[in-house]
């Protein structure tokens, strides 16, 4: 369940036209990872506003939401020893997902390259680029918890 909850935050923004969580992001998932937000939160500083602001589109240039997008991975283990995203467990937890594996697998792969192309050692930033990049790539699986 925390591999899948690690996948879950990863896809971290909603559907932007609607402002609704991809389906198969249950209340469950979402009570699960509340611990892990909350700390995530407190250890940052992002403003709940600018989490729900990217929900619906609207991406804030704040530096905590950046580190906040860094920390989320980095608390269900989705960093390597590189500190680089480890994309191996998304991908498996799409495979029970058919129909989403083959626009998950091409958004994840385009976009760990350009934003490590773009960010040089700032993993806030990193996260932040590579997030807005799956979000517009891959909007039916995409959520920020």
């Amino acid at each position: 369940m925390k591999n899948l909850i690690a996948i879950i935050c990863l896809l971290q923004v909603t559907i932007v036209l609607c402002g609704t969580r991809p389906s198969f992001v249950s209340d469950e998932m979402i009570m699960t990872a509340a611990s892990v937000v909350n700390a995530c939160q407190t250890q940052t500083g992002v403003a709940t506003a600018d989490i729900e602001a990217v929900r619906n589109g609207k991406w804030s240039e704040e530096r905590s939401l950046k580190c906040y997008m860094y920390c989320l991975w980095e608390q269900f283990g989705l960093v390597d020893d590189k500190s680089d995203l480890s994309l191996n467990g998304m991908l498996t937890f799409f495979q029970r997902i058919p129909a989403y594996r083959i626009e998950v697998q091409t958004a994840v792969n385009e976009c760990k390259g350009i934003s490590k192309y773009l960010v040089h050692g700032d993993n806030c930033e990193y996260a932040y680029v590579f997030n807005k990049c799956y979000a517009k790539r891959s909007p039916k699986t995409y959520y920020l918890f």
